[in-house]
């Protein structure tokens, strides 16, 4: 995931010098639509197929024909709401975009179930390939397209390839392949299942909505470019590190269902690093998100500095809440992470457009960030309680992440009044890399469990004379 993770946030940064603000834009609002129907289209089938612990092999293909039957729905109302959209942003030649992008819905289709299989197994080498496969390709058809100058159907290009690219590669390196039966009795069970899973991701897709859909009604697509651009860049650690640690932690909390000590060891461990990496990056963000983005592409995306800055701490309290998401659906309680997302929802809908009217782009960027600290407080209540914890737990796992951001802060902002004007791209990485040594010393200084997973995982790998085993 580092990998790809890597691919795609260096091809991001490429293109924002090559496209402009308003291709950014309508890729956003045109995405609104489709992660719409792709969320309907999944209807939790995904979720519902890693809980399952008996019939596995026959759910298996009656998931994957209920998969590609929703995707197939998904394609033919795509086409029907094309013009609808295309009125709806007031934006010409939405209505063949958005009907040429509705392929991405067989795409994801295709690849649903193998993905999950190989999540369910735990054989997460085993993914590499695909998800590498489909980075690769989006930064090929990216970057040719946009120095083409095929402006947003570059990026809407890339999407497709990515995802095509990803469901080969996961066809070819699975073993399963679906056979000709079909349970209603369990097509009916997975769709039960989903259904509760799907209310709190219908929550989580209207959350993550509403600020485009605000800015493009309000302020227009080239605003929503600049704001969607600084909200990737502040978003990488929930899209990379959140996501990997999900991955491997959803079936580990369902295969440790009634172990309550190894769900709560599972949890706060992953909770103290992602809190360490993402209160890093947000340091990092607000001090020196401005010299970077000076730095790299002058006055062009100056627009997205006080956006990236606010959204830097949007993204540090969605990363440690949405670790209580999975948690909830592994522990069989998604009622609970349904109604945290309603609440997330209802203080973004009372905020945002008095945010967007007030201060525009960063004034959305607030209300989000206001509604995801309320989430967070929400979520580490209902964790609490699924994991008999005490609040001494959350401090044990945050404490030495917050006083190294505490520590370093004062440091890192002295470095950034130290750089001369104009940035130099070498000077501000420079001092952000010099601020994040300082942040993981004094973590590790303060933590001393990362010291010692470290010191184990070496013995693991090491003979008894200290060899590496093979």
């Amino acid at each position: 995931m580092f990998l790809v993770r890597v691919i795609r946030y260096v091809t991001l940064l490429v293109l924002a010098g090559i496209l402009s603000p308003r291709d950014f834009g309508i890729l956003a609002a045109l995405h609104v639509v489709i992660d719409g129907i792709v969320l309907l289209q999944g209807f939790g089938i995904g979720h519902a197929l890693i809980y399952r612990k008996e019939r596995i092999e026959e759910a298996t293909d009656t998931a994957f024909y209920v998969s590609m039957a929703l995707g197939a729905a998904a394609v033919a109302v795509a086409w029907v709401l094309a013009p609808a959209v295309e009125r709806f942003y007031a934006e010409d030649g939405m209505t063949e975009l958005f009907r040429v992008g509705s392929v991405l819905l067989l795409g994801r289709a295709l690849r649903l179930i193998p993905a999950r299989l190989f999540e369910k197994a735990l054989e997460f080498k085993k993914r590499l390939a695909p998800t590498l496969a489909g980075s690769v390709a989006y930064l090929v058809v990216a970057l040719v397209l946009a120095f083409r100058g095929a402006g947003v159907w570059a990026l809407l290009w890339a999407e497709i390839a990515s995802v095509f690219a990803e469901a080969t590669g996961y066809w070819i390196v699975s073993p399963w392949r679906p056979r000709l039966r079909f349970s209603p009795e369990l097509a009916r069970e997975d769709l039960s299942f989903g259904w509760v899973v799907l209310g709190g991701s219908a929550l989580i897709f209207a959350f993550r909505n509403v600020d485009r859909l605000t800015l493009s009604r309000l302020l227009g697509t080239r605003e929503l470019g600049l704001y969607a651009f600084a909200f990737s860049i502040a978003n990488l650690p929930a899209t990379f590190f959140v996501r990997a640690l999900n991955t491997v932690l959803l079936p580990s909390y369902t295969s440790a269902r009634d172990d309550v000590a190894t769900r709560r060891t599972l949890f706060f461990r992953a909770t103290s690093y992602v809190a360490a990496a993402s209160l890093l990056y947000a340091l990092v963000m607000v001090v020196f998100g401005r010299s970077f983005l000076v730095a790299t592409y002058g006055d062009r995306w100056l627009g997205s500095v006080r956006p990236l800055q606010v959204l830097a701490l949007f993204a540090l309290f969605r990363t440690l809440s949405a670790l209580v998401g999975d948690l909830l659906v592994g522990c069989g309680r998604p009622g609970t992470f349904r109604r945290i997302y309603a609440l997330q929802l209802a203080v973004a809908l009372a905020c945002i457009y008095f945010g967007a009217r007030a201060w525009g782009t960063w004034g959305v960027g607030l209300a989000m960030a206001l509604a995801a600290a309320v989430a967070l407080g929400a979520s580490w209540h209902a964790a609490r309680t699924a994991l008999d914890a005490t609040v001494g737990d959350f401090v044990h796992a945050l404490r030495g992440p917050l006083l190294a951001s505490v520590v370093m802060i004062g440091p890192a902002v002295a470095l950034m009044r130290a750089l001369p004007e104009p940035f130099g791209l070498p000077a501000v990485g420079a001092a952000a890399l010099a601020v994040s040594a300082g942040y993981l010393l004094v973590w590790l200084a303060v933590d001393p469990e990362p010291r010692a997973e470290w010191r184990k995982w070496r013995e693991s790998r090491n003979g008894p004379e200290g060899e590496v085993r093979a």
